[in-house]
């Protein structure tokens, strides 16, 4: 009974959110198309800290107990320690995470874009608009786009939707999960220096609620198995996460191809009520991600345009 519930818990949370960038503040302009895929890790650095602090201290326990002769006792305190560190990891796993996002410009004037980006646990749809910007003209057309330099602040809003759910207790003919979900707020704010189209420094301070919604029969379950084990089994019916953290990034290129590389840190406030008590799931959190972005450097239809209004107007005209 209580194996069989801890194991829906792992599989309906244990999934961690997706935290790269991979994005600079200047947002793509009408007629552009990016598309990009990159590969992350999931580290939850605070949890597996503690998890080897407590394991050494726990190592040199039975140390001295054995070579004192008397009996090794894992006390309350510290196997409620353990349980909730374990919980922790398995609902947060460290682990890679594979992307692909796809953005377009809808302004002219570099000011707005959107983004769809499918991930290993999530789909995500973003929206980015520009707050200030300095440097080149962006209508100057007489700067070859290696010279051209931008320096940009821009605020986001994201919404994800988690795409997994838990068929563990189907397998074990206990109980049917029918109302799992997960969703994902992130508020970031951008700011870049793209260089030419050759080098891209950015980083993103952000912000991301979570909220995970268990379904209503696996925590009626879950509150009745104390009369059956003898032990409070109790699930939430909603898990809340706050991470605050920020990505730090560079990318380099030119015109259609650009390799990206970050890394974001943060900490992640989780303390859902686990078993009958208030469990720890949170921690600093890292997550490095690599990827690749093609796109075309300049919108659709802009060159043609260009060109002919460059042309004189008595071309084509002679005796």
């Amino acid at each position: 009974m209580r194996t069989a519930l801890l194991l829906a818990l792992l599989l309906s949370t244990g999934c961690a959110s997706t935290l790269s960038t991979l994005q600079t503040a200047k947002p793509l302009a009408r007629g552009q198309v990016r598309v990009s895929g990159a590969t992350g890790l999931f580290v939850p650095a605070g949890q597996l800290g503690s998890l080897i602090s407590q394991g050494i201290s726990e190592g040199r326990a039975i140390r001295d107990a054995v070579s004192s002769g008397r009996p090794y006792h894992l006390d309350e305190r510290e196997a409620q320690r353990l349980l909730g560190v374990g919980v922790a990891l398995a609902v947060a796993p460290p682990g890679p995470s594979n992307e692909l996002m796809i953005r377009t410009g809808l302004l002219a004037s570099h000011g707005l874009d959107v983004g769809l980006r499918l991930s290993t646990t999530s789909l995500r749809f973003d929206a980015k608009a520009r707050l200030a910007h300095g440097g080149d003209a962006e209508d100057d057309d007489s700067l070859p786009d290696y010279r051209r330099k931008s320096y940009d602040i821009a605020l986001g809003a994201a919404v994800a939707r988690h795409l997994f759910k838990s068929p563990v207790l189907d397998a074990l003919e206990i109980v049917q999960i029918n109302d799992f979900s997960r969703w994902d707020l992130e508020v970031p704010l951008y700011l870049s220096v793209d260089v030419g189209d050759v080098f891209k420094l950015y980083g993103a301070p952000k912000y991301i609620y979570s909220r995970t919604s268990l379904d209503s029969k696996l925590v009626d379950y879950s509150r009745g198995g104390q009369d059956v084990s003898g032990f409070d089994l109790g699930l939430p019916a909603r898990v809340s996460n706050h991470f605050m953290g920020a990505s730090v990034g560079v990318a380099l290129g030119f015109r259609y191809v650009h390799l990206y590389a970050e890394l974001t840190g943060g900490y992640s406030h989780c303390r859902p009520v686990l078993f009958g008590q208030a469990r720890d799931l949170g921690g600093v959190t890292l997550y490095p991600a690599v990827g690749i972005a093609l796109q075309n450097p300049r919108p659709w239809g802009a060159r043609a345009r260009r060109s002919a209004s460059e042309v004189p107007e008595n071309q084509g005209i002679g005796l």
